[in-house]
């Protein structure tokens, strides 16, 4: 239990992972990697670095992820267990002066929120982060990047391709304005609306919204099932709905509804990867045409993992999302970071 990764001492690795706020590398029991990649670490079921682990050792053999992603999974990797967080985005910018992300004000995060995943970065930003840590590491072969697509669905199904990280059932409830849930998704935000501001007057101020300039309680927009689906989120049509309203746009204006990267221990993986469904997307290296959505037809890259904006449906380790054009900065959009060590 004491072993360290191959390549690297404790002490360095330790003090690379706290760059970012982390520390600690676990290998999923699940995982099977080729024989020939995994002599130097065998026998390894956990590198113990700290008591708050960062990444997880993920290995699968060579294929395909359920998705159809076209790159196999050859060879080990390692992913962080939680997504990178405002905090840990701070401590790029600050050396790097690269932009903050739109909804900061004054140079650094919302209050509350350090622990939060970081939102509104590109890909370009997403890398560039990546290669910042490289640049903090004196370790020798090791490389942090992000990860393809097939490596993140391998770490959120699993070899049994499951539905969601911890099983096939999602097991949401809703009953007497009470949500349980393992993972953020929009009915997550709508019970907390629903809770303290049901009676509350939201006006419609969206453009071309049917109902532009008229409020209604927020009780009259939104309601969940009792399974958690949500209704009145959003009318695409008629632009009404509760994204069309003044609540909805003082929401955003400091992130959305986010959750610590810490709040869902129910929806860890068997690997104890947190938030591989909900609270934000992730950005993957993987380029896809779009099938859907405002890309459609579209080169762009894959994203996984909803939001805390997505409905249920789109929150599944299976699912694919549109992708999203990489130069983009989306409210809903963050990114989670893989590595690789050289030799397995």
């Amino acid at each position: 239990m004491n072993a360290t990764a191959p390549g690297i001492s404790r002490r360095t690795l330790l003090a690379l992972l706290s760059l970012a706020g982390t520390a600690g590398l676990v290998r999923p029991a699940h995982a099977a990697a080729p024989a020939t990649t995994m002599t130097a670490v065998a026998g390894q079921d956990l590198v113990e670095i700290a008591a708050d682990p960062s990444f997880v050792f993920a290995t699968d053999v060579a294929g395909t992820a359920g998705s159809g992603e076209a790159s196999p999974i050859d060879a080990p990797y390692w992913l962080g267990v939680h997504e990178v967080t405002n905090a840990q985005y701070l401590d790029f910018v600050t050396d790097s002066g690269r932009e903050t992300p739109a909804y900061w004000d004054g140079g650094t995060y919302p209050d509350g929120k350090a622990d939060h995943p970081v939102l509104a970065i590109s890909l370009d930003s997403a890398t560039a982060y990546c290669d910042w840590l490289n640049d903090q590491s004196d370790a020798d072969g090791w490389s942090f990047r992000l990860p393809t697509e097939a490596e993140w669905e391998n770490a959120a199904s699993g070899p049994d391709a499951l539905t969601y990280p911890w099983g096939d059932q999602a097991g949401t409830t809703y009953a007497d304005l009470v949500l349980t849930s393992n993972y953020n998704y929009m009915a997550v935000c709508a019970a907390y609306e629903l809770a303290e501001h049901g009676s509350d007057l939201a006006t419609y101020t969206a453009t071309g919204s049917d109902l532009y300039g008229q409020s209604f309680p927020l009780s009259e927009i939104l309601s969940i099932g009792s399974t958690g689906t949500v209704a009145g989120w959003n009318v695409t049509a008629s632009r009404t709905g509760f994204i069309y309203t003044d609540v909805y746009d003082a929401l955003t204006a400091t992130g959305g509804y986010t959750s610590p990267v810490t709040a869902y221990p129910g929806g860890a993986s068997a690997d104890g990867v947190l938030d591989l469904c909900g609270n934000c997307w992730e950005w993957t290296t993987s380029v896809i045409t779009a099938t859907h959505g405002g890309e459609m037809g579209q080169q762009v890259n894959a994203i996984r993992g909803g939001s805390w904006y997505a409905n249920l449906n789109s929150c599944t380790a299976l699912y694919r999302g549109e992708g999203r054009d990489p130069s983009g900065r989306y409210s809903t959009v963050g990114f989670r970071v893989a590595a690789t060590a050289e030799g397995g």
